[in-house]
């Protein structure tokens, strides 16, 4: 006996064909969910979320210029920073270490105090100077730092996401005008790829870094009449990152796929013959505790993940609870109507076929139109 015989002898032809095409619907779903997943970080551009990107001193002047007073001329301070490491202590804060030094000419202007202030930092005056030296006609003073950064990050694509992470700088001095500028010549040719500012040794855990470019933004303060607080633009050194999708997967991915498949393989127990059901337990009773303990573990699965990231809105990987909600919602739903009788020639068809069929199509299609509105194709 053939292969196509044995097949045909134990699923009927007409069967087998609906199972065969909910099958080819449900790959091609997946495989588009998953598309999307392995294209999302070839799509983050290496461009700062916060003010306007620079890569040279001309870029840097012709960002700065149209903020600056035209009557007098205000002294730049090249300023340069090398990070040794970043860690997320929780959703919003991330403790950085490194160095900060400023080239400063001979001419420089003696009145005007030297340093920066990271100002989203819990001390804003933390870098502590260490030493400096002298470079040809130019003095070079370096500070170390370690502190820990305050950001409002964007978790609406977790566990695809990425974020920007940043020092926000202005000069110490803030009775003088004195604006900050990159210290390119302390670098290459500045690459955003290149990384360029991190330690080659710096540890990410569960993020790859993508990218380091400078900014410079112009804040408008309510104190605009008092000089030197708000009429230089402020320096804004970038670290691009990506999460890696392994511990997500494992961690929240993986248990959504697993009770999904325990939830597909509940549907098999449910039957329209009453000689089956005292063997495999399809009572009113069972389908309540099955559905109330799969609606329980996915809850904490659902807390859990927005504890994690400190949500407010929705995030990505929320849809994918949301899902096994609306399936679990879904079985109850048709055992009841199968217990009552409701709807029976549909429901009731081919010991509840069509139920089966339409479960992988409903739950990837859904995964699919989540992902395709958040990350896109």
């Amino acid at each position: 006996m053939s292969i196509r015989e044995a097949i045909s002898r134990l699923v009927p032809k007409g069967k087998l064909l609906l199972w065969l095409a909910a099958i080819a619907v449900s790959l091609m779903l997946a495989a588009g969910t998953v598309y999307s997943w392995t294209h999302a970080g070839s799509r983050h551009l290496p461009v700062a979320e916060v003010g306007t990107t620079v890569a040279s001193y001309a870029e840097a002047e012709a960002a700065v210029t149209p903020h600056l007073p035209r009557d007098q001329v205000v002294p730049r301070l090249s300023t340069g920073v090398l990070v040794n490491s970043l860690q997320f202590v929780n959703a919003h804060n991330i403790k950085a270490t490194g160095h900060v030094w400023q080239h400063v000419p001979a001419d420089f202007p003696s009145d005007i105090e030297l340093g920066v202030q990271l100002l989203e930092a819990e001390d804003p005056h933390c870098p502590k100077k260490v030493f400096e030296y002298p470079l040809g006609e130019w003095r070079v003073i370096v500070w170390s730092f370690s502190t820990i950064i305050r950001q409002q990050f964007n978790y609406e694509d977790y566990p695809l996401d990425h974020q920007d992470i940043w020092l926000r700088m202005r000069p110490v001095d803030m009775i003088h005008q004195v604006q900050l500028v990159p210290s390119f010549e302390s670098f290459p040719p500045w690459d955003a790829h290149a990384l360029n500012g991190l330690d080659p040794g710096l540890v990410f855990g569960d993020w790859e870094p993508d990218y380091t470019v400078w900014s410079l933004n112009h804040q408008d303060y309510s104190m605009l009449a008092h000089p030197g607080l708000a009429n230089t633009d402020e320096l804004y050194f970038n670290v691009g990152v990506s999460r890696g999708l392994l511990g997500p997967m494992l961690g929240r991915i993986v248990p959504v796929l697993l009770l999904a498949v325990l939830m597909f393989l509940s549907l098999f127990v449910i039957t329209t013959d009453p000689d089956r059901r005292p063997i495999s337990g399809f009572t009113a009773f069972a389908i309540i505790t099955f559905s109330v303990s799969t609606v329980l573990v996915v809850a904490v699965n659902d807390n859990a993940a927005r504890s994690e990231i400190g949500a407010s809105g929705i995030s990505y990987i929320e849809y994918w609870y949301f899902t096994l909600y609306v399936m679990t919602l879904l079985v109850a739903l048709n055992a009841t109507m199968l217990l009552h009788g409701a709807f029976g020639k549909a429901i009731s068809w081919r010991d509840n076929l069509l139920p089966k069929i339409l479960f992988w199509p409903l739950f990837t299609g859904i995964m699919f139109a989540a992902t395709v509105g958040y990350l896109g194709l």
